[in-house]
């Protein structure tokens, strides 16, 4: 059972809330939810917003049927079309990429932008990082409020299971599309999505919500870690810079943690393993010179390249 009210709750009903809004199952379900706060005078402002990634033959129909289904509830729908360019990362990276920008910039101050991502999606997440490979900030999953643009990003349905949207969809009887390429097993989340998800939950029913409950813990877990780092090391950071002899008299897994700390507060790409151990052979346990540097990206581009320096005797983090 779907509790409307704790949805509320999160949100800040004095400024616009926008649906991404594709026409499938979740995102329907959230747009009827959202319709029945409005009604309840809960949400002041509603709208929907569709992305048209111009990647089906059926793309037109789905934006038709998003059109539809606004305009029987009442609610402005901004359609974006949008083109992907396939990147080293895939298609699903680069159209995830292509969405957010696309968000980003119609979200103003303060105002929210609600994705449907639920239980389900959490689990896929987390087991995708790790196949990937990924560190403890990886194991946290989806946030459930963020900032994108000059407003929040919001995932107000990461307790409910896929099922639970299902169920409700049925109850109400809302009409939804299916996106055709859910279904093909090439792109890697969806491999998990449709080969390994249902033979974890035929053998533990309800998978989704334990994993989701221990995304929760790790990210309790590391806010409290993240509150007593800052605390305790905070001081050794001057302008994202820290002084070589001081970086030198810190244990090797404190030093790790403090470049982490630095590049992540920014907003930076975050290393690899491979590449945060060059940066410990560079700058701790050698003699680093003004020639030393490391530097490193993210393949999807959506976090800023970055680098470590050297420049009179400071270890300087920075955007490349």
């Amino acid at each position: 059972m779907i509790n409307i009210s704790g949805i509320s709750n999160i949100l800040n009903k004095t400024k616009t809330v926008y649906v991404a809004y594709s026409g499938g199952l979740d995102s329907s379900a959230l747009l009827y939810l959202c319709s029945i706060l409005r009604d309840q005078n809960k949400i002041e402002e509603l709208k929907a917003v569709h992305i048209n990634h111009n990647l089906s033959k059926n793309s037109p129909d789905w934006e038709s049927h998003c059109k539809k289904i606004c305009t029987s509830l009442g609610i402005e729908l901004i359609s974006l079309s949008i083109n992907i360019e396939k990147d080293r990362d895939g298609i699903e990276a680069a159209a995830r990429k292509s969405r957010y920008e696309a968000f980003s910039k119609i979200v103003k101050k303060d105002e929210q932008l609600l994705l449907a991502h639920h239980a389900d999606d959490v689990a896929e997440t987390i087991l995708f990082r790790l196949f990937r490979g990924t560190g403890i900030d990886g194991l946290e999953g989806p946030k459930s409020i963020r900032s994108i643009g000059s407003g929040f990003l919001v995932r107000p349905l990461l307790k409910y299971s896929k099922k639970e949207l299902h169920d409700f969809i049925k109850e109400k009887d809302i009409k939804y599309i299916e996106d055709e390429t859910n279904q093909e097993s090439t792109q890697d989340r969806n491999y998990i999505r449709n080969k390994v998800l249902p033979l974890i939950n035929a053998r533990w029913p309800n998978y989704e919500k334990r994993i989701q409950q221990t995304s929760e813990i790790i990210q309790e877990r590391q806010d409290i870690f993240n509150s007593l780092f800052k605390k305790s090391y905070e001081g050794l950071i001057i302008n994202n810079t820290i002084d070589i002899k001081a970086l030198k008299r810190l244990e090797l897994s404190e030093a790790k943690e403090l470049f982490r700390y630095i590049i992540k507060r920014n907003n930076l790409a975050m290393p690899s393993k491979k590449v945060l151990d060059e940066i410990i052979k560079t700058f701790y346990t050698s003699t680093p010179t003004k020639s030393s540097t490391v530097q490193w990206s993210r393949a999807d581009k959506e976090q800023k390249a970055a680098a470590v320096v050297f420049e009179s005797g400071m270890v300087k983090i920075c955007e490349r």
